[in-house]
């Protein structure tokens, strides 16, 4: 098996021959020097990079990934200097990378609803810090990241950095993000509304409904007093900024023209 780095990523790299449970040497021909890793029934059991040799050879590759690669099927480690499992040298050595780029800003928005992976079947043999477990034990496919963070009591940044962690090992994946609220401003409609639907411009529901993998046939409205006022959705070409309504139900509802609401769809989860 041969390639290049940045085709390929060290994590998806590692993870493959650990599922395979390959036995052999993993070589990468980096810049910097012959990097060698060593496997044994998925095992990384040694590693060799520059000077270094054990762990830190393998987090030195991880922060630095260059190079083409080949994976030699039998050859035996020379020594064995790397044990805990390749699931926890790969999570710790995204651990380090993060506490390394954190200046940088993360990459997981904090909007953004993280699910447990359920292809990941390693997950029990990981070992976890209390941080990762508490985000793990908080994930249910509903709540953001942000929301997460509250719930479990930790910061929000390091929450960001527990779920790029866990993301990049394949723990979690990235539900779509949740639909951003909208301010529109209401309006009499000059075409014919139903009671009871309000008019909204095509580009908003399809946005919606990307973001939430579901069509936005209703939408939750919430007023300056804090009243929040459920309609039906329908499209409306040229609506823009603004959510349409018939005069019977703006009359119904006590809304008046140009008053501004705040808009999102409602999901059947919430």
């Amino acid at each position: 098996m041969t390639g290049t780095l940045g085709l390929f990523s060290l994590v998806d790299l590692f993870q493959l021959l650990a599922s395979a449970q390959r036995s052999g040497r993993l070589g990468v021909d980096h810049p910097a020097g012959l990097a060698r890793v060593y496997f044994d029934k998925g095992n990384v059991v040694h590693a060799e990079f520059g000077e270094l040799k054990g762990e830190d050879a393998v987090y030195a590759l991880f922060a630095d990934e260059r190079g083409s690669f080949e994976f030699r099927l039998g050859i035996p480690a020379p020594e064995a200097t790397i044990t805990g499992g390749t699931e926890n040298l790969v999570l710790e050595a995204i651990r380090r990378l993060d506490e390394a780029r954190r200046e940088g800003g993360p990459t997981v928005a904090r909007d953004a609803v993280p699910v447990l992976d359920t292809t990941f079947e390693r997950a029990e043999e990981l070992t976890l810090n209390d941080d990762e477990r508490k985000v793990l034990a908080h994930v249910n496919g509903l709540r953001n990241v942000t929301r997460i963070a509250l719930d479990a009591g930790l910061d929000p940044d390091e929450t960001l950095s527990v779920v790029e962690r866990l993301t990049k090992l394949g723990v979690l994946k990235m539900r779509s993000r949740r639909p951003r609220t909208a301010r529109l401003v209401a309006r009499l409609s000059e075409t014919t509304l139903s009671p009871g639907y309000a008019g909204l411009d095509p580009g908003i529901l399809t946005t919606w409904q990307r973001a939430t993998g579901a069509q936005a046939d209703r939408v939750a409205c919430r007023r300056s007093d804090g009243k929040v006022l459920v309609f039906r959705a329908e499209a409306v070409e040229g609506a823009g900024p603004y959510i349409l309504f018939s005069r019977d139900t703006l009359f119904r509802a006590n809304l008046a023209a140009n008053e501004a609401l705040l808009v999102r769809p409602v999901q059947k989860r919430d």
